[in-house]
């Protein structure tokens, strides 16, 4: 009997191997997005933007978005540990949008849900407006936005509502992007005036956006001027705007960087305080649509305030993934890290009641910081017309606290509306 020939063995397990590996790269690559695959529109231009009509148009639009929140919740320094949950509008905002000819645009939407943006809702039945604005369209390369607005810092805190990768906003967005000026003493602040409020990323002034394309090339950039309260129009501020902000961003097929700077005064009690901060973002492939994608994000801020409030700095950052298995699935690992410390003397803060105490928004006092670490795992059902069913985990560790970690399930249900009043 003729002996196999160790060599030709050799060979064909190599060649065996290399061709599965070549299959493999091969099936793997196809999930991956297209280097000629068009760039993601800037969510300036969503907002802000409509086709040209010769007629006005009018469309009512807006989002329900209701779900259920547990949270066994241990804020800094507590000694025990308690579950909170409930039934919960996260989001109910109707809007209305349109333009008026072909160079005039508008832009309102409010906010009917009891969250942080309106946290008076249901208990007198109030609703706060988030957006009211007006865009110009008649210089070439410019669109010229003008009111009240959602400013473009940071891409997780202006990403559209219905189409965010997850339910809970990551530590960073809510106590630096979400809480202009934030006051102390109040939970997840950093040093700043008493008697500000959660803004949204909301403000009122002007600001001239556009963005350009080119094959799979994209630049988009803005320009703003604001009063620096956030969607709070009181105090000396509504005669003394003082809150400039300046973005860009470049996109090549399923690569995209931005970034931010904001820097600014607001009056409070006849006060002045002075704030500036930054952002920048990092993605790979469309996370809306795509099978493969990654998301990093980083925000920055100092506060400057007279020593009675103390001056304060804050950082925090997350890196996102996502995976399609199929066409209608997605799950998202989301890795997020917070810090803030005030370097002068403030009143230590009282750590708020309910499902949200301590799940990324602790309370501290100072000299002194917080520092947190949180893992989120996400489940996403995309189902017709843009509905889609969430899951979402959070783990949250305090570094600088005694206190156990804390664990929150949310789950909620997205449903996006539409209906042309005027063509």
């Amino acid at each position: 009997m003729k002996k196999p020939n160790k060599k030709r063995t050799w060979l064909a397990r190599a060649l065996g191997a290399g061709a599965m590996l070549t299959t493999s790269a091969v099936a793997f690559a196809g999930f991956l997005p297209s280097m000629n695959e068009k760039p993601m529109p800037a969510w300036t231009m969503v907002y802000g933007t409509e086709k040209p009509q010769q007629s006005p148009t009018a469309l009512l639009f807006g989002v329900v978005q209701p779900g259920y929140s547990y949270v066994q919740a241990s804020p800094p320094g507590a000694t025990n540990v308690t579950g909170n949950g409930q039934f919960k509008f996260y989001r109910l905002r109707p809007g209305i949008r349109g333009s008026i000819g072909p160079n005039i645009d508008y832009y309102f939407l409010a906010e009917f849900g009891n969250n942080p943006a309106n946290p008076n809702s249901g208990l007198v039945g109030s609703a706060h407006v988030l957006d009211g604005n007006v865009t110009l369209n008649y210089i070439p390369g410019v669109h010229l936005q003008v009111g009240q607005m959602l400013v473009p810092f940071a891409d997780e805190g202006l990403t559209a509502a219905g189409i965010l990768p997850w339910i809970n906003y990551s530590p960073a967005t809510y106590n630096i992007d979400y809480q202009e000026f934030a006051s102390t003493p109040a939970p997840n602040a950093i040093a700043g005036p008493s008697g500000s409020i959660f803004n949204a990323g909301r403000e009122m002034g002007v600001m001239a956006f556009n963005q350009f394309y080119h094959g799979p090339l994209a630049v988009n950039y803005a320009v703003g001027y604001f009063n620096g309260t956030g969607i709070s129009q009181t105090e000396s501020s509504m005669a003394h705007p003082d809150q400039g902000f300046v973005h860009g961003g470049v996109d090549y097929g399923p690569f995209a960087l931005s970034g931010s700077y904001e820097q600014g005064r607001a009056t409070f009690s006849g006060v002045s305080y002075h704030q500036d901060k930054y952002a920048v973002d990092v993605r790979y492939g469309n996370f809306i649509k795509d099978p493969v994608w990654l998301w990093y994000e980083y925000q920055h801020a100092n506060d400057g305030q007279p020593a009675a409030q103390g001056n304060g700095a804050a950082r925090g950052w997350f890196a996102a993934a996502g995976f399609h298995p199929v066409k209608k699935f997605m799950g998202v690992f989301r890795y997020s890290a917070y810090n803030s410390e005030n370097l002068d003397s403030v009143t230590v803060a009282v750590p708020p009641a309910g499902p949200t105490a301590g799940r990324a928004e602790p309370s501290f006092g100072a000299p002194g910081s917080v520092s947190l670490d949180q893992e989120s795992l996400v489940g996403i059902y995309l189902a017709r017309k843009g509905v889609r069913y969430y899951v979402e985990f959070d783990h949250t560790t305090y570094n600088n606290s005694s206190a156990p970690a804390d664990n929150a399930v949310s789950v909620m249900l997205s449903v996006p509306f539409g209906v042309r009043l005027l063509h």
